[in-house]
């Protein structure tokens, strides 16, 4: 049988498991911040309950930190369209500016523009495409940003995006619904997912005739894995993902990947050095490393113009 009293620490005891002196020890318990009871006299504590404090201490210590960073503005915070240069970059990015971290979000681009707006992250990335001006990212950023002169937006590169299928190459919608090919689609608000319902509206298709419409995932390597393996026929992702899966890529065009960010931010230190990264010859490498990427306006001001 267990002996319980292990589990009872006395307060010199407590007091070297906590690191702490007895006078501190006992200021704990008269706040009621620890456990203890009388037994005869002497003060008794439980062991796993002082080991939850320690834990509970260094968790408090760890949030303390980053919330430090955050407001002495050493984190990064960008959320939007999910691209395989973005996870790569986050290490090289550190590894160049020791002094600051980059955390990224792939929730899709009109939500990174809306959590922009929201003051929810430092950087949005976007590339949605809008047909009807013909336009990258500025007809939605009109939408959430009434003066856009708020924002400064910086050209992170060009990639190529395209139909990933097995063996039969696929080059339009129609094609999936004649076929009754199964669709992988991905999140609504996502640039993908604009894509597909321009491509759709445009070739004269309804949601519902296209096969897995509703199936959604929320990166491109979701949209390879399930062409890959079998769960689904065919879907849209960049030709950076496709080209190491040996599935069969079909480019439908190169669209344009844009950084966004508050004007009242942009010359802070962190975004500043995220800035000089993307400018780097290291980061062009990154880009020129990887299939279906283009450079030609890496690290220029699109707007202001």
């Amino acid at each position: 049988m267990k002996d319980e009293s292990s589990d009872l620490l006395t307060v010199k005891e407590a007091s070297r498991f906590l690191n702490i002196n007895e006078k501190k020890l006992y200021a704990l318990v008269k706040e009621g911040r620890l456990p203890g009871t009388k037994v005869t006299g002497k003060w008794l504590f439980p062991k796993a309950q002082l080991g939850q404090f320690v834990k509970g201490k260094a968790l408090e210590t760890v949030k303390k930190s980053f919330w430090e960073s955050l407001v002495n503005k050493k984190v990064l915070l960008m959320c939007g369209s999910d691209d395989p240069v973005i996870s790569i970059a986050q290490g090289h990015f550190h590894k160049m500016f020791p002094d600051f971290i980059l955390f990224s979000s792939s929730v899709g681009s009109r939500e990174g523009i809306r959590l922009l707006k929201e003051s929810f992250c430092t950087i949005a990335v976007s590339h949605l495409y809008d047909n009807k001006q013909d336009d990258f990212n500025f007809p939605c950023i009109r939408k959430y940003f009434q003066n856009a002169d708020e924002l400064v937006v910086i050209n992170l590169f060009y990639r190529t995006i395209g139909f990933v299928s097995r063996e039969v190459a696929v080059q339009s919608m129609k094609e999936c619904v004649d076929n009754k090919l199964r669709f992988i689609n991905r999140q609504e608000g996502s640039g993908v997912r604009a894509l597909v319902d321009h491509l759709i509206e445009d070739e004269g298709i309804k949601p519902s005739e296209l096969t897995g419409y509703d199936t959604q995932v929320f990166t491109h390597y979701d949209v390879v894995r399930s062409v890959a393996t079998g769960l689904t026929d065919v879907g849209i992702a960049a030709e950076s993902v496709a080209v190491s899966s040996r599935l069969v890529f079909s480019p439908i065009f190169e669209e344009r990947f844009d950084m966004v960010v508050k004007k009242e931010a942009f010359f802070d230190r962190h975004v500043q050095a995220f800035v000089e990264f993307i400018r780097s010859d290291h980061f062009r490498d990154l880009l020129d490393m990887m299939k279906g990427y283009n450079d030609r306006e890496t690290g220029k001001v699109v707007y202001p113009k």
